[in-house]
């Protein structure tokens, strides 16, 4: 690289300083452009002339060659030292190399020594002249860095209060002409409580794809800010229609991406860039109306101020109805029961629908459903039952999570009642089996024992065992007796007494009826076999 670099010259022999000022030539690329006798001078000249080079003693009255590299480390960052030394002077290498010296010169200076050293420190500058002011290199630092050089510039202008045609005139520098088309902005707020780094990834996907799905028009800017994901899209002519198609394809695309939540506000579109900060604005107010009902994902600002805003309500008609149906009806009664709610008068898509009383309605309804059957929410939801239901835009998709909770709720609690009837049956078979040998053992009994109803343990034999108590008892005393008959020695009246009968008469007249055979025959069949 042919620049040639300035070298102020500094030690207390003058000899010394013609020696070394007769050595370097003006082809090595250096010019001595000042000497000073000690560092006091140095300082000045250093001050006045800006060289690239400092070459000093170590040892010099006044200031010494150490304290002066450090002056010049902290005032003069970009100047190189070097050092002149007659000495082995080894204690001070630690420090030079903190101060960044470049090299040592020993005394005596030879001409070699010389060129050397001023070979080697005119490469090293030039390669640092060359990462710093190549204009090549520059241009390549300049071209990775301007999405963000714009996006800063962009975020400025939000805070002014006051937008000029100076303002304006900077983006011109980044080849941005904002006289001229129409623009729309708009805010993509994404969900807060979803995972920090998904919300980023999401962050990254969506401005990949607004760029990508905008690449027609002439510009698409974006800026990470305090709002949310603030985008600004410029066009040549004002389409609106086709605006809104691009954006609808994005969510669509979005949904395919991810799961968590995301809402966009959008502004009008206007021509006067000035009028930006006032539209951010209006985005920011959409964004505001997300808690409506038959809103959408995208949210336009001309939609929130055409439409009309009713206060979404549930009569005491209503809410006893609702009450009633989702406890007692049938599938098909449930299903109507949400049919007839969507053909409320007030659930017109012209209409804003503000759904907070609402909420506070279905929620109260649906929980003290879900506790009248002893069914907790978080058992058959994923997250917070009112968040749940905050996050739905529309009512058919609310309806159709309702419909399916009030199915999960009674399947939950019936499956935990046949459980329940389960365990209930399974004590009293036990207390059957266990006491069956006592003769006054009665239903009236068993049930006194576990606590419960007669009729309830008559139909919990007759739906779970396909029987009635007394079948059951009987059943039990009589394959205990057919036991004793075949493998003991006992009298018949004996064994009729160990299984629960104390009339010998009555357990014969039950063995027949039960095995077509009289004990007696029975064992003598037993015995003979």
């Amino acid at each position: 690289m042919d620049r040639d670099y300035t070298i102020l010259l500094v030690d207390d022999e003058e000899e010394v300083r013609k020696r070394i000022i007769s050595k370097i030539h003006p082809e090595s690329g250096f010019e001595v452009i000042g000497q000073a006798a000690n560092g006091y001078d140095a300082i000045d000249l250093i001050e006045k002339l800006k060289p690239d080079v400092v070459i000093t003693d170590i040892r010099m009255p006044f200031v010494n060659g150490m304290e002066l590299a450090k002056i010049i480390s902290k005032e003069h960052p970009k100047t190189k030292v070097a050092f002149i030394s007659g000495y082995d002077e080894f204690e001070y290498a630690k420090e030079a190399i903190e101060l960044n010296v470049v090299s040592y010169l020993s005394k005596p200076i030879t001409q070699e020594e010389v060129n050397h050293f001023l070979s080697k420190l005119k490469s090293r500058m030039d390669e640092e002249y060359q990462a710093l002011f190549n204009q090549e290199r520059l241009d390549e630092v300049y071209q990775a860095n301007l999405p963000a050089l714009i996006e800063n510039q962009f975020n400025s202008l939000l805070h002014y209060s006051n937008i000029t045609e100076q303002d304006l005139q900077r983006f011109k520098v980044f080849d941005i002409d904002l006289s001229i088309g129409s623009f729309t902005v708009g805010i993509i707020e994404i969900d807060a409580d979803a995972d920090f780094l998904e919300i980023e990834y999401l962050r990254i996907f969506l401005l990949n794809l607004l760029k990508k799905k905008f690449e027609d028009y002439k510009d698409l800017y974006y800026i990470n800010s305090g709002f949310g994901l603030i985008f600004i899209i410029h066009q040549m002519s004002m389409n609106v229609k086709d605006i809104e198609s691009k954006l609808y394809e994005v969510v669509l695309t979005k949904k395919q991406y991810s799961n968590i939540r995301v809402q966009i506000g959008v502004s009008e579109t206007f021509e006067d860039f000035k009028l930006v900060s006032s539209k951010v604005l209006q985005a920011k107010k959409a964004l505001s109306y997300s808690n409506y009902l038959n809103i959408g994902t995208i949210i336009y600002y001309k939609d929130i101020t055409t439409k009309k805003k009713v206060d979404l309500k549930l009569s005491k008609s209503e809410i006893d109805e609702i009450s009633y149906v989702i406890k007692f009806g049938t599938v098909k009664e449930v299903d109507d029961l949400f049919v007839n709610l969507l053909k409320n008068k007030d659930m017109r898509q012209d209409y804003l629908l503000n759904k907070q009383y609402y909420l506070v309605n279905l929620a109260h309804i649906f929980i003290e459903f879900a506790n009248g059957l002893n069914v907790e929410l978080d058992d058959i939801l994923e997250g917070n039952f009112f968040d749940k239901l905050s996050g739905f835009t529309q009512l058919q998709d609310m309806f159709n999570f309702l419909k399916k909770m009030v199915f999960d709720c009674r399947e939950m609690n019936l499956h935990r009642s046949k459980t329940s009837a389960n365990l209930l049956l399974e004590e009293a078979l036990l207390y059957l089996n266990t006491n069956y040998t006592n003769p006054n053992i009665s239903m009236e009994f068993v049930c006194d024992d576990l606590g419960i109803s007669i009729s309830y343990l008559s139909n919990l034999f007759k739906k779970i065992e396909d029987t009635t108590f007394n079948k059951y008892l009987v059943k039990t005393r009589m394959e205990k007796a057919m036991e004793l008959l075949k493998f003991s020695d006992d009298k018949i009246y004996e064994v009729a007494n160990q299984v629960g009968y104390n009339d010998i008469y009555y357990f014969s007249y039950s063995f027949k009826k039960y095995t077509g055979l009289s004990p007696k025959e029975y064992r003598h069949d037993q015995k003979t076999e």
